[in-house]
């Protein structure tokens, strides 16, 4: 991430600035909290504080976000949410959509280093994975199956990095076996997402009033336990092509001026 990219535009860079000290207060009230609360009570903290301060990113950078079946989300247990990527807007755009619910990501090593991006990234239960490096990937799956026994959600990224534009690319065969691996139980909830790459990585600094809305939807949840082995083995091809069916869908009502 080229923060410096997004100094462009002044009145970017200073609310910018001011969230970054919002996520680091943040932060720290959870890492003061993390030695003594359950990891229940923990889980609730994240969620609950996460919404005001993401509410206040969308606000500032006025940013449009429509949300569609929400109500497709478990609530009392963990999920693995599968998502496609379009830019650096997805992770503020799923954890608006998904309101109270917390849920750590999987982001490429490389965040760890960005300025309290990274922390922030850490508290609210995320890991970082070297691509490319088997052993790291081996160490994160088994540190995210323990997280979802207990409760915890998970969002990966099987593209692994971002599209940068409307069309999805091609999901990692490998990122499946942490949703179905592990005996977590935990459902997998396919999410589709359409409209961020016009807010950054279409002309390389973030813009605001786009005019387009970025959208979230959130697909039926898959319960791996009620699967068969083949249906097991079918299902990362079952969920690229639900995905792709419905991000389709979405840009196509856009074009028709048929969603928001």
């Amino acid at each position: 991430m080229k923060i410096s990219a997004i100094f462009m535009r002044p009145l970017n860079a200073i609310m910018f600035f001011k969230q970054l000290v919002s996520m680091e207060k943040y932060r720290k009230s959870i890492d003061e909290l993390r030695d003594t609360a359950t990891p229940e009570e923990l889980r609730e903290y994240i969620g609950a504080h996460n919404k005001p301060l993401i509410k206040q990113i969308v606000s500032d950078f006025k940013l449009d976000i429509d949300v569609i079946g929400r109500n497709n989300i478990p609530e009392d247990e963990g999920c693995v949410f599968i998502s496609n990527h379009q830019g650096y807007l997805d992770v503020v755009a799923i954890l608006y959509a998904l309101e109270d619910k917390q849920a750590g990501f999987i982001a490429k090593a490389e965040m760890r280093k960005v300025p309290y991006v990274g922390k922030w990234i850490e508290s609210i239960g995320g890991f970082f994975i070297e691509r490319g490096n088997p052993r790291s990937s081996l160490r994160v799956f088994k540190e995210c199956w323990k997280k979802l026994k207990s409760g915890d959600s998970i969002v990966i990224f099987p593209e692994g990095t971002r599209s940068k534009g409307p069309l999805m690319g091609e999901y990692k065969i490998a990122a499946f076996k942490l949703a179905t691996g592990g005996h977590t139980g935990a459902p997998i909830v396919p999410i589709v997402i359409d409209g961020t790459y016009l807010y950054y990585e279409n002309q390389g600094y973030l813009k605001t009033n786009v005019g387009v809305p970025i959208t979230v939807e959130f697909l039926e949840p898959i319960y791996v336990d009620e699967l068969s082995k083949d249906e097991i083995k079918d299902l990362p091809e079952h969920i690229i092509g639900i995905s792709r069916q419905a991000l389709k869908a979405i840009q196509e009502k856009k074009s028709l001026g048929n969603l928001k």
